[in-house]
């Protein structure tokens, strides 16, 4: 091997053991640790200007529904589907009990989203006015309580108090509607309600769909109960719910802003600028596959809502920037002042941290009086709240669902069902149909670049001559890696293997002995750092463990899935850049590059092996991604390394594996001869 650092210069021993040369390849410039985290920045910068250019188009009312239409379009798109409404709810309702108080009554009612499937909800009835009522839908937030939280119970009375008739709707997996609930052991066995909504969007995102979309199913089913109940005006219903409740009126607005009269989104609206400037870590279900390079903003789903009244409510120390907030209410403000509409979009602070607490509650019944022509049958000083226990408040006798329905029909299931609705599609498709459509979701065509390397270190380490070097891919990324061959070899072309395995050149001591013998062997080994990986992992973006849930690699992932993109889709793209890379090599004999690859990245390299036919050795270490939709738990610690949003439509991993050992199958190149 020639020195590429010194022309004509003798390499000498550097390095004395493969454990010294795991620091040498570390030595990488600064830019690596940041490089992906501001790829996503620029990339998200772009779309977001572009979309600020698409909605200063909207002039006029016509205008407007246009835009709207276009942006719900592009909303369903990332979604994977079109929830249903459900025409019928208020007749496939059932009242499981009422409560009676002197200023409210509580009807405990289960509605029916889905065929077979209930969600338990809370009606708040007010003594003090006379029906036809105007009505508001409560959605709850991230509260394992769900409608039984006393910060919705106190709106709910509240609004009632004000001759509002209310609806508080468990969201899947809160309150009566844990999924994974262990009827044997009597246990819920998920920490908290996040738990379960990333548990099951995982599921989702694989199908190509999002669990929002069955939140925005439960939604519209809750509003078609209301609706069709003979005491509420169907004409004068508003929305609110705070934090992913917020979330959840974010995508009622989008989805069926036009059947409400008025929304007022509490503790989530900011904008996409000030969500990655600050790294937020949002939840699972507020993660759209290719959201923001569909130019979708927090803006877009506000203006869902125009030309009706908005009211922003925030709390000043909230961990949502209110930065963002205070733009996106400049930006609504002037797109509801250019369709000529009468009403606006407002803002009311709270003195607060998270939450949506009695002044914001206030502010809303304020709100919620004045545009759904509400009247307060006493002053707003004689309101009193009674909290009631959970156990008061339960649709069910066991206080969970699935207690009382074992046999019910969970979103788990409807999962499953679309898992083999999937199988059987794609089966039906030649297999390069699916190839193709494949590499389109890959974001792979044939015209992968051949990466110029840069050497920062070189030298002789026992059998080893040896090469760090790094290179900037099309991406304008860094990967890195450290070749090596037998020293005694010269510079003669030789077969050549990219390694892959977890953490890349981290972990080269632990696979010292496999690679000793591929060397001595005859290969030529590139053990190479795929983007944030090895030598190139991140900078920490987040108080956690790197691997932890909602901490750095989430981040850096949920970015990357927002533009249309995945961590697991860049490596493969990586991976066949690097092959590229190789055959230029004047040391690597071209016809004969290899991919040699252990655990969790035998996945991403048995992909890449087979859209560009390389020859590979896989441990196949891995779940399969039907494996991880049909297991009620799968393992989530390395969801970055797997997730790749709608991968079921065109195969299965276990499909790959097969295609790619019964045609591209090499033998341990550490037991073998090169």
């Amino acid at each position: 091997m020639k020195s590429m650092l010194h022309a004509g210069e003798r390499l000498r021993p550097s390095a004395r053991t493969l454990w010294e040369l795991k620091h040498k390849a570390g030595r990488l410039p600064v830019e690596a640790k940041s490089g992906l985290y501001l790829h996503a920045l620029r990339e998200a910068e772009k779309c977001l200007e572009a979309a600020d250019r698409r909605r200063g188009s909207v002039k006029d009312m016509a205008s407007l529904r246009k835009y709207q239409g276009e942006v719900r379009r592009a909303f369903f798109d990332c979604l994977g589907f079109v929830p249903e409404e459900t025409p019928d709810a208020f007749r496939r309702a059932r009242m499981a009990a009422r409560i009676e108080k002197s200023d409210f009554t509580v009807e405990k009612i289960l509605l029916e989203p889905r065929e077979g499937s209930y969600a338990s909800a809370n009606v708040y009835v007010p003594a003090c006015a006379a029906p036809p009522y105007p009505a508001v839908l409560i959605t709850v937030g991230h509260d394992d309580r769900g409608k039984v939280d006393p910060e919705y119970q106190y709106l709910a009375q509240r609004l009632a108090h004000s001759g509002i008739l209310c609806l508080v709707l468990d969201p899947v997996g809160q309150g009566e509607r844990f999924e994974h609930y262990d009827l044997k052991a009597d246990f819920q066995p998920m920490q908290g309600c996040s738990g379960e909504h990333d548990l099951l969007d995982w599921k989702a995102k694989l199908l190509g769909r999002s669990l929002a979309g069955y939140f925005i199913q439960d939604g519209l089913c809750a509003l078609d109960y209301l609706s069709g109940r003979p005491d509420v005006d169907s004409k004068r219903i508003g929305l609110t719910g705070h934090s992913g409740g917020g979330t959840q009126v974010s995508l009622l607005m989008m989805a069926a802003g036009e059947r409400f009269k008025c929304a007022a989104p509490c503790a989530y609206i900011t904008d996409n600028h000030a969500m990655l400037e600050c790294g937020v870590d949002p939840d699972n279900e507020m993660l759209w596959p290719g959201s923001i390079a569909s130019g979708l903003d927090y803006i877009d789903f506000v203006a869902g809502m125009a030309p009706n009244p908005v009211l922003l409510l925030t709390d000043r120390q909230d961990f949502f920037p209110r930065e963002g907030t205070k733009r996106t209410l400049e930006k609504a403000k002037a797109l509801w002042k250019n369709c000529s509409s009468g009403c606006t979009v407002e803002m009311a602070t709270a003195e607060n941290g998270h939450g949506y607490p009695a002044p914001l509650a206030q502010e809303a019944a304020r709100f919620f009086e004045k545009n759904l022509a509400a009247s307060l049958a006493s002053g707003e000083d004689c309101f009193r709240f009674e909290q009631l226990d959970a156990q008061v408040l339960s649709c069910t006798a066991s206080g969970q669902m699935l207690k009382q329905f074992p046999d019910m029909r969970t979103l788990h299931d409807e999962l499953i069902k679309e898992c083999l609705r999937m199988r059987q599609m794609r089966s039906a498709l030649p297999l390069q149909k699916r190839i193709d459509g494949f590499k389109r979701l890959l974001h792979l065509d044939d015209s992968s670049p051949s990466p110029e390397p840069r050497v920062y270190d070189e030298g002789i380490c026992g059998e080893y001559q040896y090469r760090c070097m790094y290179w900037r891919t099309r991406d304008g990324l860094i990967n890195s890696g450290l070749l090596l061959r037998n020293w005694r070899l010269g510079d003669s072309p030789l077969p050549t293997l990219i390694a892959l395995w977890p953490e890349g050149t981290k972990r080269i001591a632990e696979y010292s002995n496999r690679l000793h013998r591929m060397v001595l062997s005859g290969w030529q080994v590139l053990v190479m750092d795929v983007t944030a990986s090895g030598a190139l992992m991140p900078s920490t973006l987040a108080s956690t463990d790197m691997y932890m849930s909602w901490s750095t690699m989430y981040i850096l992932n949920a970015c990357l899935i927002q533009l249309g993109d995945s961590l697991f889709s860049l490596r493969v793209r990586e991976i066949t850049s690097a092959l590229n890379m190789l055959k230029g090599f004047e040391e690597a004999d071209s016809d004969n590059i290899s991919l040699y690859a252990l655990g969790e990245m035998s996945r991403c390299a048995e992909v890449a092996s087979l859209l560009t036919s390389t020859k590979i050795y896989s441990d196949g270490d891995f779940e399969s991604w039907e494996d991880i939709v049909c297991e009620p738990f799968h393992d989530q610690t390395n969801t970055h390394a797997w997730a790749l949003p709608g991968a079921l439509k065109y195969f299965d991993s276990t499909e790959i594996s097969r295609l790619v050992h019964d045609t591209l199958k090499l033998d341990d190149p550490a037991l073998t001869k090169a």
